[in-house]
Order: C-alpha cells, then sequence, then structure tokens
C-alpha cells in the first residue's frame, strides 16, 4: 500500500515544487486554454514524475500476471538459433515473442532489466502525449495514477504496450493519416490482437462530438446489449479454427463489467454533453479536444457493454480510449466552469479519486531488488 499511495502523492509533490518557480505558467493557464496555446511543462519535470512511476514499476516481481511473464522469459534459450525456432508464427503474439528473443539473445537475459524496458517503453509514450496535449501535465499525471491507468503496466502490461504506443500515434487520429496509423495497428496486433480494434475506433473518434455518426455508434452499442448473447455466440462462430475460439464460452462464469465502473467512467462524456455549447469554441482551437470526448464515450459504452457481457474480454477493451480521459478531464474542468465553480468539482471530483483509488488498487507490491515487500 506505501508504494503505490507515495506514487500518487508524488504527483502533488512534484508540482508544489513546480509550481514555486513557475508562478507566472500557472495563472496564465486560463488565459492559454482559451487562446489555444498549449503551454509545455519543461521536459524535466515531466521526466521526475513519470520516471518514479516507471521506477517502481520496472522494478517489480511478484505483481498479479508478472510472474507468468517472467516464467516466459526465462524459457527463453539464451543461444538466438535455438530461440527464433520457438516463435509461435499461428499464435495471438508472434511481435511480442521476436521482440522478447531479440532482448534475451542480444541485450540482456535478466528478466528485470526486461520489465524495467517495458515500463519505460510505455511509461514514456504516455509522458510524451501528456506534455504535449494536456492542459495540465500534473493533474494528467494524478488521474494516470487515480484511475488506475498505472495497473495495466503490471497486469496486461503486453496489451498497455500497444495502448501507449497507438496514444503516441494519435496525432495520425488527428491529421486523418490513415494508412500511417493502420500500418501502426497491424504492427502492434503482432503483441496483442485487441489493437485491430482501432481501426473502427478511429473513424468514430474522428468524427464531430455528438454528431449523426456518433449517434449510430451509440444506437449500435444499445443494439449490443439487447442482443448481447446472440451477438458474441456469432462472433465465437467467426472465431473458430484461431487462436481466440472460444473465447467467448468464458461469459458463462464472468459476472461482467462492475455497473460502478460504467457510472465513473461515464462522468466525462456526460460532462462534455451538458457543457457541449461551451466546449465548441475550442475544438477549432485544440483538435485533440473533440478526439478525446469521442474516445471518452466509446470507453463509457464498451464497458456498458461488458456489464452484459464479459469483465474479461470486453472489459480490457475500452483502456485504448480510456486513456483520452487523461486530456479531456482537465479541459473539462477549464472550459466547462467558471473559477469559483471548478475549484469546487475539482476537489468533489480529486476526493472521488482517491475514495476510488483506495477501494479498487493493488494490495501487493514485492520487489527483489529493492527489498521492497508488502
Amino acid at each position: 500500500m506505501i508504494i503505490y499511495w507515495s506514487m500518487i502523492l508524488w504527483v502533488p509533490l512534484i508540482y508544489f515544487v513546480y509550481s514555486l518557480g513557475h508562478k507566472e505558467e500557472v495563472m496564465l493557464t486560463d488565459y492559454n486554454i482559451q487562446q489555444g496555446i498549449r503551454k509545455k511543462i519543461p521536459l524535466a519535470y515531466a521526466i521526475v514524475v513519470f520516471g518514479y512511476f516507471i521506477f517502481w514499476i520496472g522494478m517489480r516481481k511478484y505483481v498479479a500476471d508478472t510472474t507468468a511473464y517472467i516464467k516466459i522469459f526465462e524459457s527463453i534459450p539464451p543461444d538466438f538459433s535455438t530461440a527464433w525456432k520457438h516463435i509461435n508464427w499461428e499464435g495471438k503474439n508472434p511481435g511480442f515473442d521476436i521482440f522478447n528473443i531479440l532482448f534475451k539473445c542480444f541485450i540482456s537475459q535478466d528478466f528485470q532489466w526486461w520489465l524495467m524496458t517495458i515500463a519505460i517503453i510505455s511509461g514514456v509514450c504516455i509522458m510524451i502525449v501528456l506534455r504535449k496535449y494536456s492542459c495540465d501535465f500534473f493533474y494528467s499525471s494524478f488521474l494516470f495514477m487515480a484511475l488506475l491507468t498505472f495497473t495495466w503496466m503490471m497486469n496486461g502490461m503486453r496489451q498497455f504496450i500497444c495502448v501507449a504506443v497507438l496514444f503516441l500515434c494519435c496525432d495520425w487520429i488527428k491529421d486523418g493519416k490513415f494508412l500511417r496509423f493502420l500500418i501502426a495497428v497491424l504492427f502492434l496486433s503482432t503483441f496483442h490482437m485487441t489493437a485491430l480494434l482501432m481501426i473502427p475506433i478511429y473513424f468514430v473518434a474522428r468524427s464531430k462530438p455528438w454528431d449523426k455518426k456518433i449517434g449510430l455508434f451509440i444506437i449500435g452499442i444499445i443494439l449490443i446489449c439487447i442482443f448481447a448473447e446472440p451477438f458474441f455466440s456469432g462472433v465465437d462462430s467467426a472465431l473458430g479454427g484461431t487462436a481466440y475460439a472460444g473465447a467467448t464460452g468464458q461469459f458463462a462464469e464472468d459476472d461482467g463489467v462492475n455497473p460502478i465502473r460504467v457510472l465513473f467512467y461515464a462522468i466525462p462524456p456526460v460532462i462534455a454533453f451538458i457543457f457541449r455549447e461551451k466546449l465548441k469554441p475550442y475544438y477549432e482551437k485544440n483538435p485533440i479536444i473533440p478526439i478525446c470526448v469521442n474516445m471518452s464515450l466509446i470507453t463509457a459504452a464498451l464497458y456498458l457493454v461488458g456489464v452484459f457481457t464479459s469483465g474479461i474480454l470486453i472489459g480490457r477493451l475500452p483502456i485504448y480510449c480510456e486513456v483520452y480521459n487523461l486530456i479531456l478531464i482537465p479541459y473539462l474542468f477549464y472550459c466547462c466552469f467558471d473559477k469559483e465553480t471548478r475549484k469546487t468539482v475539482k476537489i468533489g471530483y480529486t476526493v472521488l479519486l482517491l475514495a476510488y483509488y483506495y477501494l479498487q488498487q493493488f494490495s501487493y507490491y514485492h520487489s527483489d531488488l529493492t527489498g521492497w515487500i508488502e
């Protein structure tokens, strides 16, 4: 518990240090947002914030599915010619297999360096995007912890590599560079097949918030919820003969996504809808905002489908869109509320996040190198 709380409290500590030496930048935040000016914080502060996250995440050992990943890494022969023959080209993750083999054969046979490298890749991708697009890097970093996004780097790290790299490719969504985005998705799908979900999401994300395409998307989600069982039975038939054959059979034993989680992630898109007229002037000033609004809606919608289907299978898909909330939420504070109301809303939401963090966070951490066990 101490490690996880130290990570979340690290953010306000660094923000306090930053605010002491950059009072003018803090005071000009409202003006910069109104004018569409993106003011990046110094890179050193971003590295200090995310460096602390990455250090503890990369130093872990017996945490969630990390143990299983370590066993996979240690089973790889250190000889390249031998290891290469063990790649399962028909499996779900040949790209990840190749990455692991190249790392072990040519970089290091120590799994701790392997875990740290993956943590650095994922963490730096998130850091770069937040520093570039968030109007409040420190609050976005706080959200990265409080919304438990960081836990994906310890439990589901293979999928989160795809999430983080595609998040780094958000400019290609914003600028309409579909071919580049498609190539990135296809490449990352060799690490985790769920990356393919981002192909249809690309077109929904580029729509104007709350236009006809979004309406059709919502109708589609409602229909899936109503006809969930026959829909996924059809999906299971389509997956016959593939590595995912029978994947939907787990629905019978899966209670689905917790409805409270759906309500929690519905807050950003609901606020964006209620204050949509206030947000409109900011869409042209900062084109990433409408994309984030759409991604936030998709996140809530996918979690809603997970309530009626599978928390294991469907519940792991929203993370691709969920990371955009890290950018959107600070903008909602500044664009939708006046200064006094914003302060009250932000404090209330932060308290809610801390309660959520306390109730949902991991309760176990182990690191051989640091000797920290809790």
